[in-house]
């Protein structure tokens, strides 16, 4: 059916406040119900009639001293229907299943599997990517769709135009690290214990503290790097395993097998300052990143509402960079402005204290989304801003394939690189083209398959 064709024969439904029945009726070939009702509130249900692929709908009508119209749109729904097993072919009950639509700030659609491990996730048309979460206490790996560690690698669910049937999850055992996180006062609450497996190039997996300093994370068997950041609210650093504070000291940790590591971080001194605008203004919810050249753990701290900023660390020699708040037109910077950690000029921090009052410019935003040729949002694309002395900016798309940065005004090379999709298929990337900054631009792109 397309998009604002008239819905004919569904059941229309005019209920009270209460939840009484008042008058029903049916729509005609011009999708209209006419009912007569009594002054009053009333809830309105509109019932496609079976079968069909649109939900019902929903709205409120206000029936005073005239007639009242109500419009509601009735949205196409579709089933994402699979099962979920573990290892050895035996059904997983209970694991969560979650529908995740291509919008940031959208919630997803979840189902719960039943006998023989299988679901069923309503939704309403469109494409998704599903995280499935095993039953508590099983100690199954969570995981997005199919056998992936991230939304950006997850496969994409098309459920556009049909219901999409025999989607199938096999769930690994895992194993369980456990600890508790302390400081000279006690237990740290809120303290992040962070893993990376040493099996493939992949990205920290973190879990935090509770009120007790306890942490429990699950993962699969494997060695792996640990590393422990205490909350932003305690004067701690930063700690490597085992008792280290630079990761070329670290040794790696086994994990065959369930384990405790217990941590005991120590205080050091402090980088603090503020963060303004050229004109003066504190900058609320940037951050603040301090690391060494050859890279041994990347610490950022927020800014406060008046732009103060304190980041506990051990005595080093670092360079420091502030992240604008994301829906700002402030440009991300090195401090000095200088654009990458290459030529950032190093900041020394001994055992006492530094203060150290950082800048940011205003820039223009360039914004835009990233799709392939069925429409469908990319998530993962790296999106460059290059200018006549190389790499400006550069920054990745999210789960809709929106992505933006700030840069000043100028002429710059736009790059887009595709996500990579595995089995889904390559995409080709665009090209270097000319982009003249001199406002807010929309730049958006459409990659096309390598292999059509």
């Amino acid at each position: 059916m397309a998009a604002g064709a008239p819905v004919v024969g569904a059941n229309v439904c005019a209920f009270t406040v209460a939840g009484a029945q008042e008058r029903c009726g049916e729509t005609s070939a011009a999708g209209t119900a006419r009912l007569g009702l009594r002054p009053g509130t009333y809830s309105v249900l509109v019932t496609p009639r079976a079968p069909t692929r649109l939900a019902e709908g929903r709205t409120w009508a206000d029936v005073l001293d005239a007639d009242a119209t109500s419009v509601v749109q009735l949205e196409p729904h579709s089933r994402i229907n699979g099962s979920v097993k573990d290892e050895r072919g035996a059904a997983v009950v209970d694991a969560e299943v979650c529908a995740h639509p291509p919008q940031p700030l959208a919630s997803p659609t979840c189902a719960r599997t039943a006998g023989e491990g299988k679901f069923s996730i309503d939704v309403v048309s469109d494409v998704y990517k599903l995280d499935v979460t095993g039953p508590p206490g099983g100690k199954l790996i969570a995981q997005w769709a199919t056998g992936r560690l991230s939304s950006g690698s997850a496969d994409l669910i098309d459920a556009r135009s049909a219901d999409v049937d025999s989607i199938g999850v096999t769930m690994l055992k895992g194993v369980l690290l456990s600890g508790l996180v302390r400081g000279p006062s006690g237990p740290i609450e809120d303290a992040q214990v962070c893993t990376r497996t040493l099996a493939a190039p992949l990205p920290w997996d973190c879990v935090r503290t509770n009120k007790k300093g306890a942490y429990l994370a699950l993962m699969e068997p494997g060695r792996y790097y640990m590393w422990t950041v205490p909350p932003d609210n305690v004067r701690l650093v930063a700690q490597w395993y085992d008792d280290v504070l630079e990761g070329v000291d670290t040794t790696d940790i086994a994990m065959d097998a369930d384990r405790q590591i217990d941590v005991e971080l120590h205080p050091g001194p402090q980088l603090r300052g503020k963060v303004t605008t050229t004109d003066g203004a504190p900058v609320w919810g940037a951050f603040v990143c301090v690391d060494t050249r050859f890279p041994t753990g990347r610490i950022c701290r927020p800014t406060a509402g008046d732009g103060s900023y304190s980041v506990t660390t051990r005595p080093q020699t670092y360079t420091v960079q502030v992240l604008a708040p994301p829906d700002s037109d402030l440009i991300n910077e090195f401090w000095l402005r200088k654009r990458t950690w290459v030529d950032a000029n190093d900041v020394s921090l001994g055992n006492a204290d530094r203060t150290l009052d950082l800048t940011l410019r205003h820039g223009m935003r360039v914004s835009g989304v990233i799709r392939d040729t069925r429409g469908v949002p990319l998530e993962g694309a790296t999106i460059n801003l290059n200018d006549e002395e190389g790499p400006f900016v550069g920054t990745d798309t999210d789960i809709s394939g929106s992505y933006h940065m700030v840069v000043p005004p100028g002429t710059y090379q736009i790059e887009v690189f595709a996500p990579f999709r595995g089995e889904r298929g390559d995409l080709l990337s665009q090209a270097p083209r000319d982009l003249v900054v001199n406002g807010y631009i929309n730049y958006d792109a459409v990659l096309e398959d390598a292999n059509p």
